[in-house]
């Protein structure tokens, strides 16, 4: 059976981690069950009871495994470091606890896969949010696009699914603040796009404050 690999970096997501895991689990066993698979929660030196409760998970599960970082990273090494650890022959980056988003486009990802897609970026075709932040985004998205020196979809991010090979070879680059999904993108390997809906988060706050979102968008 092929084996795929799902990260879900997390800080201060009590609230989201215990249902996460039933989420993904629940599509791997219906749409997805002729795969094998690993969910790696990347704990980022969280504060409140996330660790504990992914170690409960984890004891439970043999599917779930746990990094725990010692200090916060930042967003992007500490999914980057659980790429490292990933042994599927496909990996999603980024699957965020908080699901916005969803583990049901998966399925989707995977059948590009199948078909001879070494990269599947999930778009953000439509957001569920306040009109200033889509606005803003869109923006970002649009300069990125336009001095990039590879093609990056426009309103897509980490949710993708790439082939292992994708993967070692962009782990192969020495990069204290790695922007994933460009360093992929400039792979120039064949890819598709599957568009769906982010969805708001109903279940705790954010921890990407305008400060913590300018400092990534740079």
């Amino acid at each position: 059976m092929k084996k795929l690999s799902i990260i879900t970096p997390c800080y201060n997501e009590e609230v989201n981690v215990e249902i996460c895991a039933q989420e993904l689990k629940k599509v791997m066993s219906e749409s997805l069950s002729n795969y094998e698979y690993e969910h790696i929660f990347a704990d980022n030196a969280s504060t409140d009871s996330t660790l504990m409760k992914l170690r409960q998970l984890a004891a439970e599960d043999k599917n779930i495994k746990v990094i725990s970082n010692s200090r916060n990273v930042g967003p992007f090494r500490n999914m980057w470091n659980a790429m490292k650890s990933a042994t599927g022959d496909a990996i999603v980056p980024l699957l965020p606890a908080d699901l916005q988003d969803p583990p049901t486009v998966i399925p989707e990802l995977v059948k590009n896969w199948e078909d001879g897609f070494l990269v599947t970026y999930g778009v953000r075709a439509n957001r569920e949010e306040s009109l200033v932040m889509r606005m803003a985004r869109g923006l970002y998205y649009r300069i990125i696009r336009k001095f990039a020196a590879a093609v990056i979809p426009l309103n897509s991010g980490e949710f993708l699914l790439a082939d292992k090979k994708v993967i070692d070879s962009i782990l192969e680059v020495d990069d204290q603040y790695p922007y994933i999904r460009g360093l992929i993108a400039q792979t120039g390997v064949k890819s598709a796009s599957v568009p769906y809906t982010w969805v708001k988060r109903e279940r705790g706050k954010s921890k990407n404050n305008f400060i913590a979102l300018i400092d990534q968008a740079i």
